[in-house]
């Protein structure tokens, strides 16, 4: 459902508010209504209604009923966010997009457009990302660039996820959920406070499942589910000025694979030619596909035993200092390790064509000092920001390789044969910001104008070891005698080594005029500049290639927005609205260099393109029992100059990947007119729809669309039943059992293209005990 689409109960967000930190009434002399939401969009508690930004927040309530258990399920509830495996890799490294900006490349050497933050502490890699979501606050979804109080790497937008912080009363949960494909998930959260000065909270959630994908060779399903993440909070207040918050986030994957099916061929393709079927002992992709389509996406003859396998570690400490009445000093430490052992078989088809294992370890650290201040008309906030981040990047795999037997080995993942090849990357990035933003209100009561500016310079460093190898042999040649006029050489598998590094700098900024009618009706327009950092091509086959960096992607853009609640007679509506339009120059996307031999995926720069669209969020209730909800997104996206680097072919025409020109959910809810000592009781339907969208950078036409879906779910919850402490909830996700998947690969040269099913029509039942 809508973000917007959530019961904004009083009790629940006043609550909310103190598990964020939010500000007291005493302490800021404002009261905050049922409907009030609060977000920290620019790193200060305030009322979703008084930010000058695009900003969806989804409420824990939202989370719950629409049985949300990973960040790609927020894709249905939050405007202008689309989220999808990772073209070419896994569900447990998935892609997000927002307004169109998103990014394809998987290693360090390059960042997401869209970042997400657990807490304050950003997660500079995707890996663990799309696992379980539990005993959360809130999760912000801000849309458009965010480059001074969000750092670079937020061109398109950056999500929040805010879990629950500690509490002065003594509370604990537990849940069990029941479900179709033998779900059976539980999560518990024990909170305890220690004194009037300190509180621990311990949550944790198992998810268990099935899987819903059958491969006929193996005799199993192959994309069960087995998770665990644990959270541990500590909340110190050793005296009223300061305040401390531990974290300690755990996180542990070891299931099946991402399930991926042979969806289309290119009878022109590499492996479709007599010649390379006979060399390699392989089938004829024709026979492959008509049997598959006659299977169905939920029923593959792979044969290969994926799996995945991620385990993350997040600890990040904020604490804060009250120096006066009026400034506050901020520090934020943060630290996260990620490693991951992922295996695929990227061409979902019993041909040994493209069996993959990915391998990533990778560690970062952050240091943010903030000082906050306010009186009588101006709040301001700056700052300084240093980030650190080592990775190791390892894509083995075996594009090509004779097939023993018509069907993949037992153990395919050794990658026996000279089709083997390693793209084996080192990164080291550090980054160092400093930042500052103030608002000025023009008046004494908060109504009239104020005008907000910010600015960022921000400064990164880039450095590469690539050692990318067959089993014999380096995999990229090297100028070995240091003499351009003549050819470069491939070394032997003892010299491959490439070293390299390069600095970006850019200055951000932003500026906002906004008007405030009165404290329900805000009017603004902003415009803000944005960057994202530059970086590396990991897969070039040549020293020239590898040395050639991809320039820095930035963004300029003017937003236009109202946010308006409004009280006709006993009814209440919601009505925010945002326009934007973007310039972005040097975009960066990841293409198919087809001067070399093999072909590789590099990234590279698009000249410019420009984007533009609206978004709503509306919520509607015309009685007390009665709520309407929508949310919609319009997104157009155009490139103004996009010729390929390699081959000189005019893109400009090509569609953007991963953005839909519609989207939207709709939502109505009722609850039961009822004694609130019985409880509360309430049925719940959405409905989203998608457009068909471009799933790759690199377009090839009738090869990369996705074709679009519809969802319908239903849930009904009562909560405190008969008064107890006792909760039951039913839900229904994807009820007409909509078949939908998403593009994996793109490897139309080579023969085919492969998808991913989405999710089939699941429903269940939540068992829920608080006290």
């Amino acid at each position: 459902m809508s973000s917007c689409a959530c019961l904004l109960w009083a009790l629940p967000t006043m609550a909310a508010a103190q598990a964020t930190g939010a500000p007291t009434a005493e302490k800021t002399q404002q009261t905050f209504s049922v409907d009030d939401i609060i977000v920290q969009a620019r790193r200060r508690d305030e009322r979703l209604q008084d930010v000058p930004l695009a900003v969806s927040a989804v409420t824990a309530e939202t989370i719950a009923r629409a049985n949300i258990t990973s960040v790609m399920d927020l894709s249905n509830v939050a405007p202008s966010l689309t989220a999808v495996p990772g073209a070419g890799g896994s569900r447990a490294l998935p892609t997000f997009a927002i307004r169109g900006l998103s990014q394809q490349e998987l290693s360090s050497l390059a960042d997401s457009s869209v970042s997400v933050y657990l807490g304050d502490v950003v997660a500079a890699r995707t890996q663990g990302l799309n696992g379980a979501i539990f005993d959360i606050g809130s999760v912000e979804v801000l849309r458009g660039p965010q480059g001074t109080l969000f750092g670079r790497n937020t061109t398109g937008g950056a999500i929040i996820i805010r879990g629950n912080r500690p509490t002065n009363e003594l509370e604990g949960a537990a849940a069990v959920t029941f479900g179709r494909f033998d779900t059976f998930n539980v999560e518990a959260m024990l909170n305890i406070p220690l004194g009037e000065k300190a509180a621990i909270r311990v949550a944790g959630i198992r998810l268990r499942d099935d899987g819903f994908v059958y491969d006929e060779i193996l005799g199993r399903n192959i994309n069960n589910t087995a998770q665990e993440a644990a959270r541990v909070s500590v909340l110190l207040r050793p005296t009223e000025a300061i305040e401390s918050l531990t974290v300690y986030d755990f996180y542990n994957e070891d299931d099946g694979g991402t399930p991926i099916f042979l969806y289309k061929i290119n009878p022109n393709g590499t492996f479709n030619q007599p010649a390379a079927r006979a060399a390699r002992n392989y089938q004829p992709l024709e026979t492959l596909l008509a049997q598959q389509q006659a299977r169905g996406m939920f029923r593959v003859a792979n044969g290969v035993p994926v799996y995945i396998k991620v385990r993350t570690h997040t600890l990040a400490n904020t604490t804060s200092f009250e120096i006066s009445d009026n400034i506050t000093f901020k520090n934020i430490l943060g630290y996260r390790k990620v490693s991951d052992d992922i295996a695929d078989d990227i061409d979902g088809s019993s041909n040994s064509l493209h069996p993959q294992r990915r391998i990533d370890k990778s560690s970062q650290f952050s240091e943010e000092a903030q000082l906050l201040g306010s009186s009588d008309h101006l709040k301001w906030i700056t700052g300084l920001y240093y980030f650190k981040e080592r990775g190791h990047n390892q894509g083995r795999s075996a594009v090509g390789a004779i097939d023993p037997g018509l069907i993949e080995p037992t153990e395919p993942f050794d990658f026996a044969g000279t089709a083997y090849s390693n793209t084996n990357v080192k990164a080291r990035n550090r980054s160092y910001a400093a930042f500052a933003q103030g608002t000025y209100n023009f008046s004494d009561d908060g109504t009239g104008f104020s005008v907000t500016a910010g600015i960022r310079y921000n400064k990164d460093r880039r450095a590469v070891t690539i050692l990318n190898a067959t089993r014999t042999a380096c995999r990229f040649t090297l100028d070995l005698d240091n003499n351009p006029a003549t050819p470069e050489t491939l070394p032997p598998l003892a010299d491959c080594r490439f070293d390299a590094n390069k600095s970006f700098s850019e200055v951000t900024y932003n500026v906002s005029l906004e008007y405030r009618f009165d404290r329900d009706h805000l009017l603004y327009a902003a415009h803000r500049h944005g960057y994202r950092t530059g970086g590396y091509g990991a897969r070039a086959a040549t020293q020239a290639g590898l040395a050639r960096t991809f320039s820095p992607e930035t963004v300029d853009d003017i937003e236009l927005g109202f946010k308006g609640d409004w009280r006709p007679g006993n009814m209440f509506l919601r009505t925010n609205l945002a326009g934007y339009y973007a310039k972005y120059k040097n975009i960066q996307r990841l293409l198919t260099d087809v001067t070399t031999i093999p072909n590789t995926t590099v990234t590279a720069n698009a000249g410019g393109a420009r984007i533009w669209g609206i978004e709503v969020e509306a919520l509607f209730r015309p009685i007390a029992s009665i709520e309407l909800s929508a949310n919609y997104a319009y997104t157009n996206a155009k490139y103004q100059d996009f010729a390929d680097p390699f081959s000189g072919t005019d893109l400009s025409n090509a569609p953007f990947a991963r953005a839909p020109r519609n989207t939207y959910t709709l939502g109505a809810r009722y609850l039961v007119p009822m004694d609130q000592s019985n409880g509360d009781l309430s049925f719940g339907v959405s409905y989203y729809h998608i457009d068909d969208f471009n799933g790759n950078d690199s377009y090839v036409r009738g090869f990369t669309e996705v074709k679009g879906w519809h969802l319908v779910n239903l849930d009904a919850g009562w909560s405190n039943i008969a008064g107890s402490n006792f909760g039951l909830s039913l839900f229904v996700k994807n009820l007409t059992n909509e078949h939908y998947s998403y593009l994996l690969s793109n490897t139309n040269t080579l023969g085919y293209n492969s998808h991913s099913p989405g999710t089939p029509r699941t429903y269940g039942a939540t068992a829920r005990f608080h006290f």
